[in-house]
C-alpha cells in the first residue's frame, strides 16, 4: 500500500472503468474522469494504491479534501468549523482478479493512517444502500450510517461517518 504517483493514473483509470461495468447495479459506483483522479494525485486529496506482485495496480482508494459545495458534512448540518475537519473517503475499487482478498479494507486502513493526524476529525463517505459489500466493509471499520439522501445527480446514498 502506498500513495499514488502520476504514473499510476492509467492503472487506476483501468480499474475504475472496469468497476463501473462489473457492479451488480450500475448505480453502485460513480466513475470519475481522469482529470479528477489526476487532481487527487496532485493535491486535492490523495489516492492509496495496492500493488500486485507484478507491480500493477490491484486496487485504489481515493480520498478527497472536499470543497464546501461537496462536503458531506452539509447533509448532517455541520457547522463551518466542523466542515473544515471533514475528509471524504470518496471511492474505491479493486481489480476483479484481486477481489475477495480484503484489499478494500486494507486500503481504507492505509488511507486513514495517511490522513493528516490532528487536522481531520470526521471521515465520511457515501455508499449505495444495496451495495452490501462496501457497506459492510465501512461499518466493520467504524463508519456509521447517519442519513440516507439523494446526491450525485439523484442517486440514493447512505451518508456514513466515523469520528476520530
Amino acid at each position: 500500500m502506498r500513495k499514488a504517483v502520476p504514473e499510476d493514473i492509467p492503472g487506476i483509470m483501468n480499474i475504475m472503468d472496469s468497476a463501473k461495468t462489473d457492479m451488480d447495479d450500475p448505480d453502485w459506483f460513480v466513475a470519475d474522469d481522469e482529470a479528477f483522479v489526476r487532481s487527487h494525485v496532485d493535491g486535492d486529496g490523495f489516492i492509496v494504491v495496492a500493488e500486485s506482485e507484478m507491480n500493477s495496480i490491484a486496487g485504489f482508494f481515493l480520498v478527497k479534501v472536499p470543497r464546501l459545495e461537496e462536503n458531506l458534512g452539509t447533509f448532517l448540518d455541520f457547522t463551518e468549523e466542523e466542515l473544515e475537519k471533514v475528509l471524504v473517503m470518496d471511492s474505491a475499487a479493486v481489480d476483479r482478479r484481486y477481489r475477495g482478498n480484503g484489499l478494500q479494507g486494507r486500503m481504507l486502513e492505509a488511507a486513514e493512517r495517511m490522513a493528516m493526524p490532528g487536522k481531520y476529525k470526521y471521515l465520511m463517505c457515501t455508499v449505495h444502500p444495496e451495495n452490501k459489500y462496501s457497506l459492510q466493509n465501512m461499518q466493520k471499520h467504524g463508519y456509521e450510517i447517519k442519513r440516507t439522501v439523494y446526491c450525485y445527480g439523484g442517486l440514493k446514498r447512505h451518508i456514513l461517518l466515523k469520528k476520530l
